[in-house]
């Protein structure tokens, strides 16, 4: 039993951690979130609507995303189904604003530019709800990056399960670079 609550304890810490972190979050970043919340009521285009620029450009400002529009990942899960993909010029922003997130890694691939979020809880939860990854698509990247959540497992109830799995790949002989969220 002590075992347990030093535990929960640990959990709790390590949540709240992850909570400061995320209360933290720069004005700019919580009004990117709020901007393409707005935004979810648009169509999807094609990820590859637009051409991909040839060279790297800087982040994009928060104006930038709210103004991004709302495209369409080459293959989503049913896990995915919630979230949405916004992109600026080469960046792509994936959002799942009810996803409970518990943390998010990139397993795997560039770093460059690779940024995520979790929002802080919101109506009276103690558990962050919504995340949010960004990354830069150029020609040759690869990349994977996991969304993990909580859910009842042999750790208890706050064990760390995976959610969705982003996979982002442009083959050099590929007219256009491949996303999935599953």
């Amino acid at each position: 039993m002590r075992l347990r609550v030093a535990w929960i304890a640990w959990m709790a810490a390590g949540v709240a951690g992850v909570l400061a972190a995320a209360a933290g979050a720069s004005g700019a970043q919580q009004d990117g979130a709020r901007s393409a919340a707005a935004t979810d009521a648009g169509e999807e285009r094609p990820l590859d609507a637009e051409p991909f620029p040839a060279e790297p450009s800087k982040q994009p400002t928060a104006a930038e995303w709210k103004a991004a529009p709302r495209v369409r990942l080459s293959r989503t899960g049913p896990a995915a189904a919630g979230c949405r993909a916004y992109r600026t010029r080469e960046w792509l922003r994936i959002r799942c604003p009810e996803l409970t997130v518990s943390a998010i890694a990139l397993l795997g691939g560039k770093t460059e530019g690779v940024a995520f979020w979790i929002d802080p809880p919101r109506g009276g939860s103690e558990l962050p709800r919504g995340g949010e990854v960004m990354f830069p698509i150029r020609r040759g990247d690869r990349r994977v990056i996991q969304i993990l959540t909580f859910g009842p497992g042999y750790d208890g109830p706050f064990t760390l399960l995976p959610a969705i799995v982003v996979q982002e790949q442009w083959l050099d002989d590929e007219p256009a670079p491949t996303v999935t969220a599953s």
